[in-house]
């Protein structure tokens, strides 16, 4: 395997190729270096390590030509895990939004990122902030986030709208359109984000799970007229905003549901589960029931395509796609550059990665 990197600060190159136990490096197209390994399980890993170091000391890998479960790029952003790794994908195009908290909290900058892998701080958050989840609302120009439980609203000329406060202990967030979902410490609400108007109201109480974590999950349909949420680890509930009516579905499991998402077509929701079960489960909404025959399992993170039937998946280290007409997994790969977890969203023809490595990959699929 071939790979060229380049510092954008300085354009210095650094080439690495490696085959078997064989690995040849070289700087600016300069003298190769070549080191031979006792396996070729030795050399794959001093090639990542070294591939790794470079990326850290500001190098970006690009590949315009990257083949399915290969990356276009990598780009190291930054040391020290979270536990959250925020991104925004901007709807029809292959560029994004990502978070990355600075120093000990010192302020949070939120890069644009385009599908070279050219980075661009569009945001600055000054003090202690973490941005849990954010998306994107292309048609009022404002990129909305989950703060540490606080609902707000960037807009591009950087001034901000909070639409809660600081005082809620529990958060939710979703999209869809100009519809933004969240709640406000006793009420989920739906917005419209052109005009402020509120379109949809009912009350929720987030049960307590385990003693210490409060269930609460809610996601917009794409198309805006259904909401799932879930408050209890027992069931969801899915109301229609059309008719008013509301349908409860029990879990097979008692679980917590931490995230959901619904298939570009509406009719599957996706619920990734904790505490009970750590699988991805799937619900038709053509008839309220679960999707018995789909099963998975400890599954750390989803993304599903807003237009295109495409789920993918993060189990036991590595990255699945599934096609969710035919639910036949049409490609799996190791993403590089992951410790244990990683953020996962779609672009119009790409997948972004953020790992927990603090490293920002965009992959071929």
């Amino acid at each position: 395997m071939r790979r060229i990197f380049q510092n954008s600060h300085s354009h210095k190159t650094w080439e690495i190729d490696y085959d078997g136990n064989r690995v040849v490096m070289s700087n600016n197209g300069g003298k190769p270096r070549e080191k031979l390994f006792v396996d070729s399980g030795q050399a794959a890993k001093y090639a990542e390590k070294e591939m790794w170091s470079k990326l850290k000391k500001g190098f970006i890998y690009r590949n315009s030509e990257a083949a399915p479960g290969t990356p276009l790029f990598h780009l190291y952003i930054g040391a020290g895990y979270t536990g959250f790794m925020p991104l925004a994908a901007i709807a029809d195009t292959n560029q994004f939004y990502a978070g990355y908290v600075v120093g000990q909290f010192e302020k949070e900058e939120i890069y644009h990122l385009d599908e070279h892998g050219q980075k661009q701080v569009t945001w600055e958050l000054a003090g202690n902030h973490l941005i849990y989840d954010m998306f994107y609302c292309l048609e009022a120009g404002k990129l909305l986030i989950n703060d540490s439980h606080k609902i707000s609203g960037i807009s591009m000329d950087g001034s901000v709208r909070s639409y809660t406060s600081f005082t809620y202990h529990n958060s939710t967030l979703s999209l869809s359109g100009n519809r933004g979902l969240w709640y406000d410490g006793s009420h989920l609400l739906m917005t419209d984000l052109l005009t402020q108007e509120r379109l949809y109201r009912t009350e929720a109480t987030p049960e307590i799970v385990n003693g210490h974590s409060p269930q609460l999950c809610a996601a917009l349909s794409r198309d805006g007229r259904l909401m799932a949420y879930c408050t209890h680890p027992d069931d969801i509930i899915i109301c229609d905003m059309e008719t008013g009516s509301a349908h409860s579905i029990a879990k097979d499991i008692s679980a917590m549901t931490t995230a959901m998402d619904f298939s570009a077509d509406n009719r599957y929701l996706f619920t990734q589960e904790q505490y009970g079960s750590w699988e991805l489960a799937c619900y038709d909404m053509n008839t309220l029931t679960r999707r018995s025959e789909w099963k998975t399992d400890h599954v750390r993170s989803f993304a599903v395509h807003p237009t295109k039937p495409l789920l993918a998946i993060f189990s036991f280290g590595k990255v699945q796609l599934y096609h969710t007409e035919s639910w036949q997994r049409i490609l799996e790969f190791k993403p590089e550059h992951v410790v244990k977890n990683c953020k996962l969203v779609f672009t119009k023809d790409y997948l972004a990665l953020y790992s927990d490595y603090g490293c920002i990959s965009l992959y071929a699929i």
